[in-house]
């Protein structure tokens, strides 16, 4: 499925090329060096001035309508897999119905964000 054929609100399963980082031999190295994610949510749209994004909304804070989302560059997607259309999603997920034309995504600063170590 091609983004263009999506609609703000899909519930979708994005099969895209990540970089990685691993140790092992060069022979493993160069038999297969691919590395594919899956991101599934809900389609936000497509952004981004140089590179251009497929945005993935993966959680919302309810009273401030701010998503969490994923950006993956359409160059390095393989798959895009429509789970669920947005009409039938909207039952389940309620903030589906306010996407408008804008998202708001939620960034963080460095000062916001509070270090903790697990041990």
């Amino acid at each position: 499925m091609k983004p263009e054929d999506l609609q703000k609100g899909d519930l979708i399963m994005v099969r895209w090329l990540d970089a990685s980082e691993i140790r092992c031999s060069v022979d493993e190295h160069e038999g297969n060096p691919e590395m594919f994610c899956k991101d599934w949510g809900v389609y936000l749209g497509i952004s981004g001035r140089k590179k251009r994004m497929l945005i993935v909304g993966k959680d919302v804070v309810e009273v401030q309508n701010d998503w969490g989302a994923a950006r993956i560059p359409l160059e390095l997607i393989d798959e895009i897999i429509r789970v669920m259309p947005r009409k039938e999603a909207v039952r389940a997920i309620r903030e589906i119905q306010a996407l408008g034309r804008r998202v708001r995504l939620r960034k963080w600063r460095m000062g916001e964000i509070e270090r903790v170590r697990v041990v």
